[in-house]
């Protein structure tokens, strides 16, 4: 091998275990550095308009449960999230004239829908996630706590964490090590944005990926888009097109 290209395998070595090598804030310094984090945003309320994208067998079960026509192996409807902290949080699917449709909602642990939308463990996984890590508010001398504890309900373990790549940024994983299929949460290394949350939310272990903060519409408050897979496989994403700071939101709308 010659020394220019030895030196570039040697580098991009390097580059890829660097990770594993930099230095790590213990578990519950990261989830303080991300209660912090969200509470300069001061949100208590959000409501997120988009499209939500669903395929496969995920797209079937939706149509079936609501209605809803396929477009080939996808279905594609209008919708509206709705977070209200602590922990209440609703996802609404429009028809196309903006009329009310079925409807999942998540409040003191409890689960209220219509239309069999808990029939599709894509939409609640969605909804359980983007709560869990944008509708929990901290409170106390230990602002991470309440991550904690919703992070300890999700079966995700703190007493290690670790570093990987996550779309080019690096992120602290909590919970298994990366490359295991057991409960994690990535936290953003620099921005401590939470940006994934691998759980069992309604059967398999499903992952949810929080994904580009700082857009136009959503700012540092909602990620562009909100993924979720199934078996390795995207089964549903919601596109954030409009974005509403701490609106006036009824306890009605949840359990």
């Amino acid at each position: 091998m010659r020394r220019g290209a030895r030196v570039a395998a040697l580098a991009a070595l390097a580059a890829a275990a660097a990770p594993a090598l930099a230095y790590l804030l213990p578990p519950a310094t990261v989830l303080k550095r991300m209660a912090q984090r969200r509470e300069e945003l001061a949100l208590a309320s959000l409501e997120v308009r988009g499209t939500l994208a669903v395929e496969g067998e995920a797209a079937r079960a939706l149509a079936v449960a609501t209605g809803s026509p396929l477009s080939g192996s996808e279905v594609l409807v209008p919708a509206v999230l709705t977070i209200k902290a602590p922990g209440r949080c609703r996802l609404d699917l429009l028809s196309a004239s903006g009329a009310p449709g079925p409807f999942l909602s998540l409040g003191r642990g409890k689960v209220a829908s219509g239309k069999g939308l808990e029939r599709v463990p894509a939409v609640l996984a969605l909804v359980r996630a983007t709560c869990a890590l944008l509708g929990t508010r901290p409170a106390g001398p230990d602002p991470g706590r309440a991550y904690a504890d919703e992070l300890f309900r999700l079966g995700i373990a703190l007493s290690e964490d670790y570093l990987a790549h996550m779309g080019g940024r690096v992120a602290y994983v909590l919970g298994a090590p990366p490359r295991e299929k057991r409960p994690q949460a990535w936290i953003d290394k620099q921005s401590f944005q939470p940006v994934r949350l691998l759980a069992s939310f309604a059967g398999p272990l499903a992952d949810v990926r929080l994904v580009d903060y700082g857009s136009p519409v959503g700012g540092d408050m909602f990620p562009r888009a909100v993924e979720v897979f199934e078996g390795g496989a995207l089964s549903l994403r919601l596109t954030t097109e409009k974005l509403a700071a701490n609106p006036k939101v009824p306890d009605a709308l949840f359990p």
